[in-house]
Order: structure tokens, then sequence, then C-alpha cells
């Protein structure tokens, strides 16, 4: 039950009121005589609404006590008056009294000026309350808006990389520093403008493509410009509201002109030694084919050597051993002998003397024999068949006396010294 203070001189006046306020069941807080009574009675009772005379003995009015009352203890105030002029309705005005009950004034008058200014308070007061609720909200919103909004462009300025927040039509919402240097303006400056209108041409064109491109399929998209002599790799993503559908977009630009540098020097490099790698393998293969030959010239000087000495000249000095010779005779022809073995020596590449017989082809057959070459590779190297090198093979033991013996060429060769 709503609790009532009445402020009134009039003795009349507080007890029609007081009658008019228990029929309609509102509870009698307290009364007063005078504005400064009002005041430390509200204080003290603190009623839901008090029924305040304007004109009465005092220091203040009802006005003024009604001011003070709204002021510092925020309770309602109904003004009862018998004045209706201008002057005293403009200053219950600046009271923010919640009605006006002119004297006199009939029950029900009361009863529905006290419900209307219960009902209108109660209003504004939950008015007030989600009003106040209301702003906490905007302000930790607020606040949260401003600490996401603080740490993501501290994310995005800690980027090596341009990155801007678009709208669909490419106005800038927000960017970071790198890509203000990029489009060489101030930061503030580029906020709400069109990013068009910082770029050239045929850059303008290529992106304002992507956009409509990420719009439509609403997936990222990444390709390449340039702006100047700096290449651009670019990456463009969605940003999509509640609904699935694009309303910004995030662009970051990566600086990959020089990584562009690096490759293409590489791959110059990568020509050049190749190239390089080709002059030394035609030059190794020259210089193989000139070795070749100078061996096989020395092979053939070499095997020369010994078939002369075996054709030519051997076989006339065994006959000189078969005629009559006297000591001085055989002592000089036993030092000739010795001479020429001596000579060709070192051609004969330690198989002995025994093998004199042996044609210029066998001794090339042997010492390779000897090197531990295979019957194909001694072919591939004398550019002869495999069969060629069979038969100087049987030659070679037939005239080296293992014909038919369980004994490996290679091993008896290799026993001369």
């Amino acid at each position: 039950m709503p609790k009532i203070m009445i402020v009134d001189d009039d003795v009349i006046t507080v007890t029609e009121l007081i009658e008019a306020l228990r029929s309609s069941r509102y509870e009698i807080g307290a009364t007063a005589e005078s504005g400064d009574e009002a005041v430390k009675m509200a204080k003290k009772t603190h009623p839901d609404l008090v029924l305040m005379d304007i004109v009465m003995p005092g220091k203040i009015d009802g006005i003024e006590a009604a001011t003070r009352i709204r002021t510092d203890l925020n309770i309602p105030v109904i003004f009862l008056t018998g004045y209706s002029e201008e002057e005293f309705i403009d200053r219950a005005k600046s009271a923010r009294s919640y009605g006006y009950l002119l004297k006199p004034f009939s029950d029900a008058q009361v009863s529905s000026a006290i419900e209307i200014a219960l009902y209108n308070f109660g209003l504004e007061k939950s008015l007030k309350e989600a009003h106040d609720k209301l702003e906490k909200v905007v302000e930790e919103r607020t606040a949260d808006l401003e600490k996401t909004f603080n740490q993501m462009s501290a994310l995005i300025n800690a980027s090596s990389d341009a990155a801007q927040l678009l709208d669909k039509n490419g106005n800038i919402i927000t960017a970071n520093k790198i890509s203000a240097k990029r489009l060489k303006a101030p930061l503030k400056e580029l906020l709400g403008k069109c990013v068009y209108d910082y770029l050239p041409p045929e850059v303008t064109k290529k992106r304002k493509g992507k956009v409509e491109q990420v719009i439509k399929t609403g997936k990222p998209s990444r390709f390449e410009d340039k702006m100047g002599r700096l290449v651009l790799q670019n990456t463009m993503y969605p940003v999509m509201n509640t609904k699935g559908k694009v309303t910004q977009l995030a662009v970051y630009s990566r600086d990959v002109t020089q990584e562009k540098r690096n490759v293409a020097a590489l791959k110059k490099r990568e020509k050049e030694l190749k190239a390089r790698t080709r002059s030394l393998e035609e030059a190794n293969t020259a210089f193989s084919i000139l070795l070749r030959r100078r061996e096989e010239d020395r092979t053939n000087f070499e095997s020369s050597v010994v078939s002369n000495m075996s054709t030519l000249i051997k076989p006339y000095i065994e006959k000189l051993k078969s005629t009559p010779l006297d000591a001085i005779q055989t002592n000089h022809l036993n030092v000739i002998e010795t001479n020429l073995e001596q000579i060709i020596s070192p051609f004969v590449r330690d198989i002995g003397s025994r093998v004199l017989d042996l044609t210029p082809m066998e001794i090339r057959v042997a010492n390779l024999v000897k090197e531990g070459k295979s019957n194909i590779e001694i072919a591939e190297k004398l550019s002869v068949s495999k069969n060629t090198i069979l038969t100087h093979r049987f030659n070679l033991r037939r005239k080296l006396g293992i014909k038919n013996k369980k004994i490996n060429l290679r091993a008896y060769l290799l026993s001369f010294h």
C-alpha cells in the first residue's frame, strides 16, 4: 500500500485529504505544516508520494521544498494550490512535479492524481533503471569493442604485411601502418576512403575483379599484382554476416619483390652451372678420348717394337748362333742379344723374354688381362669382337705353355716380374 505524506498549513484541507486517502486505502505516512518541516519529515519517513501545498509559512515555500525532496530523495510530488497564475505554474514546472490539484478537489480527483503520479513515477523509474542498465551495457560493450579494436590494431600492425579491412565498395574500414605507408597516405586519412583512389589503374581493375569474385563465391582468393617496382602477393578473405552474406573483405598484401629476384638469380645461376657442367663434361670426354688414343698409340708402338724385334732381329740372331763362331764373336753376339732384350724389356710389360714371339695384338690383350679386364671390356677397348679376344687368349695360353692346364691366365701373367 503506497504511503502518502501531506504538507499543508490548512487543517481543514489536511483533514479532507486524510479522509480521501483512507477511503482509497492509502497509508498516511506523515503530515507537515511548512516547507522546512516537509523536507525533514520526508527524509525521516521516506513516503512514496508527497501532496504539497505551494503557499506555506516559513523560509521556503512548497515549490522549493518539493525541489529539494525531488532532488535529494527522488520522491514524486503533487502540488496543492488555489492559484492558477502562470507565475506559480512556471515555478512548479521547474520543481518537476507529477501533477496539480486545484482547491477545492474531490476524493476521486485526489485518487486519480495519485494513481497517475505513482504510475508515471514508476514508469520513469523503470525507464531510468533500464537506461542506466543499457548505459552500463553500452559502456561495457564499448570497452570490449575498444579492447578488441586495440588488440586487432596491435595484431595487424605487428604484421610485416599490408592489411586492410574493406567494405564491398572498397572503402577502407581499418588498415595497418604498412598499408598506409604502401599507399603513401596517413592512416587517419585512409579510413573511410576508397582504396581504389590510391591504387594504379591496372591494379584497381584487377582488384575490383577479385572483390567481385570473392563476394560471388564466398571463398578466399590469392593473386599477385605489381605496384611500381613492387611485386605483391595478395590474399583476399570474405567476412560474412550471420546470414552468410559477404559484407566485408580482409586483404593481406606481402611484398615478394626480393623473393622473386632471388628466385630469378638462382635460376640464372643454375642455368650457368648447367652450362659449365656441360662444358666440363665435354672437355672431360675429349680429354678421355685423347688419353685413350695416346694409350693406344703407346701400346701400338710398344707392340710394334717387340714385334719387329721378334720378326726382324731375333731370327738372325738365332741363325748366327747356329753358325761356327769364335769366342769373341760369341761374346759379342751375347752382348747384342742382352742389350736388345734390355731395350725392349719395358715394352713387354714384365711378361718376360720367353714371350717375345707374341704378336702386338696378343701383347695388348695380355696386358689388359693382367689389369683384370673382362673379355667384353677388352673387346670394347680394342674395338674387336668377344670371339676375337677368346682366340687371342687361346693363343696366349698356347705360347705360354699353359694350354689345357688348370692355371688362371691372369694369375700366370702376374707371376712375371
